[in-house]
């Protein structure tokens, strides 16, 4: 059993490291995602979906979405993580305005890391846009302000992390609204003062740290406690406390105090009395005068290690119920230690490590401390054997560390009493070699760790009677050569580590004892060979590792008895190939699902077209940072369930990684491919057709400078794309992918925002680009249509004022020809005839005409005249139409006059149009004066008219008048007209 109460407590998340290179791809988080602005309100779904079209609707809606990010998906400062986008990171990004880089994150956000950046404060609800917000981490800025209500909103919140700041004093406005907040980490600020309402809003909070700042009036901060009836843990490490005094209250449910590294010279908690309190560490204080653990009844563990302290007197305070002691690193004599041992009668821990124990001493130990399970020892420069039964008066035993000493010497004698011991640590030794049967008494172990030894070799005989044996560390010792023999006495073995040895080469049948063996770590030897056969027996090993050696290729069928394995490391070796004939070593590896071989010395080369046979159920492989990796276009067919594929970092020279066309199209379960770092400048058309279910694509820091937007369409499922780090050109020919990348909610890109553009001298973002630069397709369809447009309307313009007569002259034209074709039934007239004249001849109509044939003689007609029937207020055209279809006959009143009238010509047309399709006589042609044939050439239908039929002039006598009148009556009296020349006559109604 491993000692809880010796080892100093783990750091709180995050508190005093750099951060690394983040758990998601990328310099800072590349993961994690589509572009500064806002998110949609939900999580992206997951159905795919095709780039828009570049239809011009598409490319004017994108570029009013320019005006402003907020319709982006992706985020200038700020990434979200592409295996989960509720988690955002934005992690050394130079953030001083917080508003500004997350402003527009998505509500749905739980997770937001702004660690590493400039932050001088916290403003008032500065984070109120994101209520789902879990866990915000905020260390390593200079915030030195919380502003009042800067934590508003956020009611989920339950891990608060502002590590690494320059607060000094927490406020009673601090944390409003953290209502279910339950770790807050305040470790490495220079705080002093807590004010008393401080934690009041934080009631359900259960670890609080407190370490490394200035404070040195504990009570202030206990007070401000006192509402905490949840508080479990508290860390007030590395502070100036130097006492206990006028501390007060109960903390109920506190059950873990750290007060290490601080200047405590009294320990009194006479008048605070944490009534749960199981564990306090107050280890690396220079000197306990007073040591008071009176009101700390359930006490059970308590660290003095560094400690300076009088173990005499603690002896008669100290809780009778501690089972675990961490004395190393004291100050004292053996006897005081066993006086204290000896009042600790449920003591199960104990460390007492650096005290410069020697082999006496240890047996002394052992007699004093009662049962014991756990013993820390480690440390000890004067421990150089153990060889003569120094811990039989422990035998219940379970936990030994002899870690760090100077033993060079260790016999079966040691340990003969231990028949419990499960974990035995005996790392960073000076032991060589060990006698047979050293280890036989410890049938129960379990864990053994011999690493960091100068063991040169691994005799079996030395670990007989270890049977029950699982883990086996041997890391950094001194091993060449390891044999069957060396792992016969353990059949239980699960887990071997051998890294850091110079073994050269792997021996046939080495590991065939090993039946039960699930992780094998051989990595950073000398292995430059493996014989056939090495692997035999291994058929339980799931996780192989040889990376860090120099093997250079591998036998066929090498790893073919490893049928269970599901993890294979080659990484940073000198596999070379520099043909492309040769066996795959890969056969017999059924489940192998990930497959490493980043970073050989040389690079792979030439990778072999059947390389990857028999590998059809691997999911993930590792082809990064080569020098030099040739992949043809049928490399990758046989990896048919490939899942994330990663050839990134091959530091490829000036012309970058070659990709053949077609190399990826057999992967159609592709979800995740990295090619970060290769300096590819571009990627052949279809490099991506076939993978129809990427979802993540990392092209960062690459020589791009355009975008291809088929390779976007051949990726339906795609929902990160990663081009961070490429220096895209701001031309037309990425304004496809500014608009598609701000527009589409299905996509991320992250830090789209923040790409710059690759033309030099110049300090503009992608995102800035103008669109009407690039509208010049558009500009080109705009000028057609607005000229079109403006040619039509000029020419109507001018139609309607210079032709609008002669086109509403044709309508009717039309429109009587159409009726007189299809109407022709009777009809009953309304006149006898419509008089057609000329505004000069209305004298001789109104004077001569209409007295004639309306009033004198018999019959009396009945005629139509313009001013007289015309309905007022009607169309000309109607009126003139109307009056030709309600008469019986037309009269044309011909003069010169006539014949320059536009509304007499239609008129004559009308009538012309009812004579043919009526069959009858009804143009009757009167001339007031002798008009010339050639006058009457502008007048087709009249010249024709003249030429077929009689018409009658007007005499200058007045004696023939008579005549004429009684040819008029006569002529008006006649209905019908023959059918001759009637074909004719169509034809010149059209062609007039």
């Amino acid at each position: 059993m491993f000692p809880l109460s010796f080892k100093q407590a783990p750091s709180s998340p995050g508190a005093g490291k750099k951060v690394r290179r983040d758990t998601v791809a990328g310099p800072e988080p590349l993961t994690d995602r589509r572009r500064e602005g806002v998110a949609p309100s939900q999580p992206p779904g997951m159905e795919p979906e095709d780039p828009p079209s570049p239809r011009w609707l598409d490319l004017v809606l994108a570029g009013l979405a320019l005006l402003s990010l907020a319709q982006a998906y992706g985020f200038r400062k700020c990434a979200q993580y592409e295996l989960d986008v509720r988690h955002v990171i934005c992690i050394h990004k130079s953030i001083a305005n917080l508003s500004e880089a997350i402003g527009e994150l998505p509500a749905y956000t739980t997770h937001l890391n702004l660690s590493q950046n400039l932050l001088p404060a916290l403003p008032s609800q500065g984070f109120a846009h994101l209520p789902g917000l879990e866990d915000l981490r905020l260390e390593w800025n200079h915030i030195s302000d919380i502003r009042p209500g800067a934590f508003l909103g956020l009611g989920n919140l339950t891990l608060l992390n502002l590590v690494e700041n320059k607060l000094v004093t927490v406020n009673d406005s601090s944390f409003l609204g953290l209502s279910r907040l339950r770790i807050l980490l305040l470790n490495h600020n220079f705080i002093v003062t807590v004010q008393e309402r401080a934690f009041a809003p934080t009631l359900d909070l259960r670890l609080l740290n407190l370490s490394r700042n200035s404070i040195a009036d504990p009570p202030p901060v206990v007070a401000a406690l006192r509402r905490l009836r949840r508080l479990e843990v508290l860390d007030l490490s590395r502070n100036k406390i130097s006492s206990l005094r006028g501390c007060s209250g109960t903390l109920p449910a506190l059950a873990e105090l750290r007060l290490c590294d601080n200047l405590l010279t009294a320990l009194d908690f006479s008048s605070w009395r944490p009534p749960n309190l199981t564990s306090l560490d107050v280890s690396r204080n220079l000197h306990l005068h007073e040591v008071r653990l009176d009101g700390l009844p359930r006490l059970t563990s308590l660290n003095l290690s560094t400690t300076e302290v009088d173990l005499e007197r603690l002896g008669g305070r100290a809780p009778r119920g501690l089972r675990a002691l961490d004395l190393s690193f004291t100050v004292g004599n053996l006897s005081s230690v066993c006086g204290l041992l000896e009042r600790l009668p449920r003591l199960e821990s104990l460390g007492f490590r650096g005290n410069g124990v020697m082999a006496r001493d240890v047996r002394s130990l052992a007699n004093c401390s009662g049962p014991l399970r756990s013993l820390d020892l480690g440390g000890s420069s004067t421990l150089t054997g153990l060889v003569d039964a120094e811990l039989d008066a422990v035998p219940g035993l379970e936990w030994l560390s002899l870690k760090g000493s100077q033993l060079s010497q260790v016999s079966n004698a040691s340990w003969g009493a231990l028949r419990n011991l499960t974990v035995l640590d005996l790392s960073l030794n000076r032991l060589k070699a060990f006698p047979d049967w050293t280890f036989g008494p410890l049938g129960a172990l379990r864990f053994l760790d011999l690493s960091r030894n100068p063991l040169v070799e691994v005799a079996g005989a030395a670990f007989s009677g270890l049977g029950a044996l699982r883990e086996l560390h041997l890391a950094g010792c001194w091993v060449v050569a390891i044999r069957s023999s060396s792992f016969a006495p353990f059949p239980n073995l699960e887990v071997l580590n051998l890294r850091e040895n110079n073994i050269r080469t792997l021996k046939k049948k080495t590991f065939q004892a090993l039946g039960k063996l699930h992780l094998l770590t051989l990595s950073q030897n000398r292995l430059g060979a493996i014989e056939q056969g090495a692997f035999r027996g291994l058929h339980n090993l799931r996780h192989l590792d040889l990376a860090y050696n120099i093997l250079t290729g591998f036998h066929k069928g090498v790893f073919r008895d490893l049928e269970g394995l599901e993890v294979l490391d080659l990484s940073f070796n000198k596999i070379t190939y520099e043909t492309n004939r040769t066996e795959s070593p890969f056969t017999g590896l059924p489940a192998l699902r990930r497959l490493n071989l980043e970073g050989q010395l040389n690079g792979i080369q030439v990778v072999p077209c059947n390389f990857f046979n028999g590998l059809g159920g691997l999911r993930e492989l590792l082809l990064g940072k080569n020098s030099a990796v040739f992949l043809d276009s049928n490399q990758l067919d046989p990896l048919t369930n490939l899942t994330s594929l990663d050839i990134s970092g091959t530091r490829a020279g000036e012309r970058g990684l070659f990709l053949s066309l077609g190399l990826f199209r057999p992967l159609g379960r592709l979800v995740r491919l990295r090619l970060e770092n290769n300096n590819l400048e571009s990627l052949g058309p279809g490099m991506f057709s076939g993978l129809k279910s990427l979802r993540i694509l990392s092209l960062r820091f690459n020589s791009l400078k355009v975008v291809d937007r088929d390779h976007v369409r051949d990726l339906p499922a795609l929902r990160f794309l990663d081009l961070f780090g490429n220096r895209l050109d701001c031309t037309c020919g990425n304004l496809w992918f500014k608009n598609w990348a701000v527009g589409n909610a299905s996509v991320q890109v992250p830090y789209l925002g923040s790409y710059a553009c690759s033309q030099p001298d110049t300090n503009s973002l992608l995102v800035d680009f103008d669109d009407p630069v690039c509208n010049y397709e558009l500009g080109k369809v705009y000028f057609l249509c607005s000229s079109t447009l403006v040619l039509a309307t000029l020419a109507g313009t001018l139609l309607s004022s210079k032709l609008s007569w002669w086109l509403r002259y044709g309508l009717y034209v039309v429109r009587t020809w159409t009726e007189a074709r299809w109407k022709r039934e009777d009809r009953p007239f309304t006149y006898d005839a419509f008089v057609s004249f000329a505004a000069d001849d209305e004298r001789w109509v109104y004077e001569e005409l209409v007295p004639a044939l309306e009033r004198d003689g018999r019959p009396a007609f009945r005629l139509c005249l313009h001013h007289r029937d015309f309905e007022p207020g009607a169309d000309i055209f109607e009126n003139i139409q109307a009056a030709v279809d309600t008469s019986r006959k037309t009269l044309c009143v011909v003069s010169r006059h006539y014949l320059r009238s536009e509304w007499c010509r239609l008129e004559v047309q009308l009538a012309s149009v009812k004579m043919v399709y009526d069959h009858r006589d009804v143009v009757i042609l009167i001339f007031l004066e002798d008009v010339p044939t050639y006058r009457l050439s502008g007048f087709h239908r009249l010249r024709k008219l003249v030429k077929k039929q009689t018409f009658i002039t007007w005499p200058e006598d007045p004696g023939e008048r008579p005549l004429f009148w009684a040819r008029i009556r006569n002529a008006l009296a006649n209905r019908t007209v023959g059918d001759e020349g009637d074909e004719e006559d169509k034809q010149l109604i059209v062609a007039t």
